[in-house]
């Protein structure tokens, strides 16, 4: 809430330093009607500034500049209710978290769910212990939004929103305990893990991912690639390769680009040959998109994390005084992003796992629910 009004001239002042983005200023006021040509941020703030914005509408930019400063980070899982339960998955959903509101699951507060478009809504909050904190800042709150959107009346894509590795982790011990609570196997929760499939089908992954068409926005370029060797050992020898790493072999990411641009497949660069033959395996790529309408561009890093796969916004640029400036999506634009390539991951890690499964020899691995 504002306590102190910011008059016209203090609102220039924050355009004109830059303290305020002058691109969420001009998207701000182009959702209210309002379009703004200027092309720096001393034009706009001289553009803006007489424009009377109430209390109302000045927290709501407040809002739009606090909240839109972060980039989208999510894990897929996948859900399916039993053919024996006669509810649609997404009452049952409600039903089980409706049950626990009361009483909450060690420590978790849960919202009232709300459904809305074969999508339910829910907020799952928790505290955290802080180490190495003052008593004032020793516990932090922390919210895990989440969105199970319907495939079928027995299927349903989880997509969980979270800022850290342990938030996420306590959403799947809170599903797994539903599933297992039951008196009969009612509802699976059933992991996106790419350790299921054959090793050419893990590099096949990310090469279909990257072919996969968007109605918005075409992929530019490959900006990153990580690789991971399997060890005996208790940690796993990791190392990323992206553009502006240091140990990047000279052209092997523009031979990737290549590779990938052109339909090729990514076994097709010698530089991927390489590491798949000394047993190494990609765990994750990231992709650059460019937008077919506008003067913007972000990259979406795909990512295998132990049994769950992970898909967040890396960063994204705007146009600002002529140029691509670092710039966070709207979280709406962010959203749509994220759900889009879900939606294709999902479709690419089935079609391949069906195939493995109709392959003669190949037995299918079957990933168990994580336990509470």
């Amino acid at each position: 809430m504002i306590n102190e009004y910011i008059d016209c001239t203090e609102f220039m002042r924050l355009i004109e330093d830059q303290k305020i983005k002058p691109s969420v200023v001009k998207r701000y006021l182009k959702e209210q009607g309002m379009v703004f040509t200027a092309t720096n941020a001393h034009e706009l703030a001289t553009n803006v500034y007489t424009i009377f914005l109430g209390c109302q509408e000045m927290e709501r930019l407040k809002q739009v500049i606090i909240h839109e400063g972060n980039y989208e980070k999510s894990v897929l899982v996948n859900s399916e209710l039993s053919q024996a339960n006669d509810e649609d998955i997404l009452d049952y959903f409600a039903d089980e978290f409706n049950k626990r509101r009361t009483t909450g699951y060690k420590g978790i507060t849960i919202e009232q769910p709300v459904i809305k478009n074969d999508t339910m809504f829910l907020q799952l909050s928790y505290t955290k212990k802080v180490p190495g904190k003052n008593r004032f800042l020793k516990d932090a709150t922390r919210s895990v939004q989440i969105q199970i959107r319907k495939k079928s009346s027995k299927a349903a894509t989880i997509d969980i929103r979270q800022q850290s590795t342990t938030d996420y982790q306590r959403v799947l011990e809170f599903l797994s305990a539903i599933a297992a609570g039951q008196d009969e196997t009612e509802l699976t929760i059933k992991h996106v893990n790419l350790q299921v499939l054959l090793p050419q089908n893990r590099v096949s992954f990310f090469d279909e991912l990257a072919n996969r068409q968007y109605p918005n926005w075409r992929l530019k370029t490959i900006t990153g690639i990580t690789v991971k060797k399997l060890s005996t050992l208790e940690d796993d020898e990791e190392e990323e390769l992206s553009a502006d790493g240091q140990e990047l072999p000279t052209g092997a990411l523009a031979g990737i680009n290549q590779a990938v641009l052109h339909g090729n497949g990514l076994r097709s660069n010698e530089f991927v040959q390489t590491c798949l033959n000394q047993g190494f395996e990609i765990t994750s790529m990231k992709y650059r998109y460019e937008s077919k309408q506008e003067a913007t561009e972000f990259v979406v890093s795909v990512s295998s994390k132990s049994e769950d796969l992970r898909i967040d916004i890396d960063k994204s640029f705007t146009e600002e005084d002529g140029r691509l400036c670092h710039q966070p999506l709207p979280k709406s634009d962010q959203d749509e992003i994220i759900h889009a390539v879900q939606k294709e991951a999902n479709a690419v890690y089935d079609t391949l796992r069906g195939k493995q499964k109709d392959t003669p020899g190949i037995e299918a691995v079957v990933v168990p629910v994580m336990q509470e």
